[in-house]
């Protein structure tokens, strides 16, 4: 049976008549639309009447951009996560409240939204493409299987069952299985009254995604964990740091581009059920200790795009940074009139000017990555 949830999850239904989540018939399950972003959050956020900048989805604002989802995922299994957090991450402390959330659950409810917008975007012909002769979607029919990864973890948990990572060359032992993700936390400066508490951006090709509400920001890759286990260290000393909304927002665009340097083996994936731990076991194909985040694979341009528009380029044509100073130690930015006037006269220093703050779920559309080098693009196996 769970040999065949999996196969089912890498082939998804039709929107019109099955469950995004847990893949049910509504011919047998009845459903309801759902917001893709919970309505306590839009409630807190204000964000009803807030445009979406979704590519081709013209005019759309958060209230009206829902899915249709049957009841036992949306008032049970995914329900009960949205009624714990909407307390904690409602409150005036959304980053100290959270500290009672495990990672599990704060990588489930992202990957619920998420996967919904994805599932949205593809089921929406691209109007730039209706006079080909194979007409595409907002989510491009080549990155759509790439997200299947995140698919698979939705059904496991909308089914009641478990989903772990391992490497290559790891042998079947479940003290070796980790997270199918690595998720980060960072508090957030919330002196800067000219940006709103609220931003989320994403980027499908990259298959990660950061959201800021309050003093929270949280960033979440869906990538077997291979960035918890080779690249956290490079952030770690922002840990214990109050980041502004533009240094979060670098943070968020740092690590969706490391996803875009990975070795082409680890784009790749070969799924496993084990019985006894009833769980997906989704084995990348690099061993452990490979390290295959590849320098070679270095493109400050894309860096740079990813980065936003906003990014300021160096002579050496790598993009300028917000987070430290000349000799890579943290400087919080400025923010008060009298931090931007000392700044001012600080050459080490970087003012930044009030931010055009546009309520996205994209920015500009997914970044095309190399080709291979989308993560979990590669082949989806399944034994």
């Amino acid at each position: 049976m769970s040999l065949r949830m999996i196969s089912t999850a890498l082939k998804p239904k039709d929107l019109a008549t099955h469950c995004p989540l847990c893949g049910r018939s509504f011919a047998r399950f009845e459903s309801d639309e759902e917001h893709i972003f919970p309505q306590w959050l839009q409630r807190r956020h204000d964000l009803w009447t807030k445009r979406l900048n979704i590519p081709n989805f013209t005019g759309k604002t958060y209230n009206t951009v829902k899915v249709r989802v049957c009841r036992r995922c949306n008032g049970s299994t995914f329900g009960s996560l949205e009624s714990r957090f909407a307390p904690l991450l409602s409150g005036a402390d959304p980053f100290s409240a959270s500290a009672v959330l495990n990672d599990d659950d704060l990588a489930m409810w992202l990957g619920k939204i998420f996967w919904l917008l994805i599932r949205k975007g593809h089921s929406v012909e691209d109007f730039r493409t209706r006079h080909d002769p194979q007409p595409d979607r907002v989510i491009p029919h080549d990155l759509f299987p790439g997200t299947l990864y995140l698919g698979v973890m939705m059904r496991a948990f909308a089914t009641g069952k478990g989903m772990s990572s391992c490497y290559l060359d790891d042998p079947p032992m479940p003290l070796l299985y980790g997270p199918t993700f690595s998720l980060y936390r960072f508090k957030i400066d919330q002196r800067e009254d000219r940006l709103e508490d609220f931003d989320f951006a994403d980027n499908v090709a990259c298959l990660g995604l950061g959201l800021r509400t309050g003093n929270l920001g949280i960033i979440c890759l869906f990538d077997g964990g291979l960035h918890r286990h080779f690249r956290a260290h490079r952030f770690a000393h922002l840990a214990t740091e109050n980041l502004h909304p533009t240094q979060f927002s670098e943070v968020v665009a740092r690590m969706l581009y490391d996803q875009t340097v990975l070795d082409e083996a680890a784009n790749q994936v070969q799924y496993y059920w084990n019985p006894p731990l009833r769980s997906v076991i989704a084995q990348n194909r690099t061993p452990r200790h490979f390290d295959p985040y590849l320098q070679k694979h270095h493109e400050p341009r894309l860096l740079a795009e990813i980065m936003g528009p906003a990014s300021l380029i160096a002579t050496n044509g790598e993009a300028i940074t917000f987070l430290t100073d000349a000799a890579g130690i943290f400087r919080p930015l400025a923010v008060t009139a009298a931090e931007v006037d000392m700044a001012r006269h600080d050459p080490g220093q970087i003012v930044v000017g009030p931010s055009n703050i546009d309520w996205r779920i994209r920015e500009g559309g997914p970044v095309k990555t190399k080709p291979n080098t989308g993560p979990r693009s590669g082949p989806q196996n399944k034994v």
